[in-house]
């Protein structure tokens, strides 16, 4: 493996990958969570009380992501045969049209989950498709920090989505904000990846000789040679440590996910917040978690011990969200849910890198699609229900948040396991 010191005087064109994969990233985000923000002002508008929110709300949110681990598991095949460029186009083209098509058909309940639905299978391959040109771009010391560029594209649109989505839907309503952001999409994210994304070094014209023999150097030397594609397949899911990442990934969604679609309706129904006081609310916990990317990739990738600082992050989230939920005032409330946004994102940095450090490099599509599909869909599709749930049973939003704590605890002492599993 090349070193720190090997890499002065290499150019940097594999830098701007992750830059426009975080552009993207931060687009199909706002896609998928402004449903968050629209609850309260959907609620009104059919009605529900606090137990039909927490039902019908929490099931609104879920059912993304039904459709969004069905695609990660079965269409990151075909993108892989395609190619990450050109399913990466394919699939922004048709989540953007199915996140417009949400404003149509808002008020027939049942036509708006299925839309959700299709919205989640057209943004299913994006990640896998990510994944693809990171591990084919960066050698293995510069994973976490190429991966940690690009999720903060997550982390920056929970930051703008308040100030983009509460001023769109108080100013033109919950409808029309669906459109706009729809169509952030089409506009912006499909011109950037058909102007500077490639599928490999070899693919891009202005790749010199110096930088690809610096990645080249870089990469994994102990990847069996495959035949065919379920040969490959056998290769990573017959490692034990595959699974226990897995696990470790599903625990990390019903924490992030739960939290992230709940915070909104948490501060406006149970705190009593003015909608429009969102703005700062729900994007100042955020704006940490930019802090907390740069620090714990750069400790994945200087300490090589990736499953430890993600387990470390694990438990300092669930000491945080505990006081964060508890917290006497929405001032404290916000400060204490930044800290735990901030020390939880030591999964997020490190979990992509794992990933692709397990599974071989023509199959990391299939791999990181299947990993990232059923730990969306279940750990996704739990964190809100286990919330709401708890938040119907209980009519207290606060033990809706509560309900997470045990989930980081347990998500601490997996990574613990997987540790010793894998040095990496």
């Amino acid at each position: 493996m090349v070193t720190e010191a090997q890499s002065g005087g290499v150019p940097n064109l594999r830098w701007q990958l992750p830059v426009i994969m975080l552009v993207t990233v931060m687009v199909s985000y706002l896609d998928r969570m402004n449903i968050s923000y629209a609850i309260p002002m959907i609620a009104r508008d059919y009605g529900w009380s606090v137990t039909e929110i927490g039902k019908y709300g929490g099931l609104l949110m879920s059912v993304f992501y039904i459709g969004y681990g069905l695609a990660n598991m079965f269409l990151s095949p075909v993108g892989e045969k395609f190619g990450a460029r050109r399913s990466l186009i394919a699939a922004i083209i048709l989540f953007s049209i199915f996140a417009c098509l949400q404003a149509p058909v808002g008020m027939m309940f049942t036509a708006l989950i299925t839309v959700r639905i299709l919205l989640g299978l057209g943004e299913g391959i994006h990640f896998p498709m990510l994944n693809m040109v990171t591990k084919r771009w960066f050698p293995m010391n510069e994973r976490s920090r190429a991966n940690g560029i690009w999720i903060c594209g997550i982390f920056i649109s929970m930051i703008l989505a308040p100030w983009i989505v509460v001023p769109l839907a108080e100013s033109w309503g919950w409808r029309a904000m669906f459109v706009a952001v729809g169509l952030a999409g089409l506009f912006i994210s499909v011109p950037l990846i058909y102007l500077f994304i490639r599928n490999s070094p070899d693919d891009h014209p202005k790749m010199t000789q110096a930088e690809k023999r610096y990645i080249e150097a870089g990469m994994e030397q102990d990847e069996p040679e495959t035949d065919t594609f379920w040969q490959g397949v056998k290769v990573f899911a017959r490692k034990p440590a595959y699974w226990v990442a897995l696990l470790g990934g599903i625990i990390n969604n019903i924490v992030a996910h739960g939290l992230l679609s709940w915070m909104p309706t948490y501060f406006t129904e149970g705190r009593g917040l003015a909608f429009g006081e969102l703005t700062y609310a729900t994007s100042i916990p955020y704006v940490f978690s930019l802090f907390g990317v740069v620090l714990w990739s750069y400790l994945g990738d200087k300490t090589n011990r990736r499953a430890y600082v993600a387990g470390l992050g694990f438990f300092g989230a669930a000491v945080g969200a505990y006081f964060a939920a508890t917290a006497p005032t929405v001032t404290w409330a916000v400060a204490l849910f930044a800290v735990t946004i901030m020390i939880n994102v030591a999964y997020a940095s490190n979990e992509f890198a794992i990933i692709q450090r397990v599974v071989p490099q023509k199959q990391t599509a299939t791999g990181v699609g299947f990993y990232n599909g059923v730990a969306m869909m279940v750990g996704g599709g739990l964190g809100p229900v286990i919330v709401g749930g708890v938040v119907s049973a209980t009519g207290s939003y606060t033990a809706g948040i509560l309900s997470l704590t045990v989930l980081c605890v347990a998500g601490g002492v997996v990574l613990l396991v997987l540790g010793k599993l894998i040095r990496y």
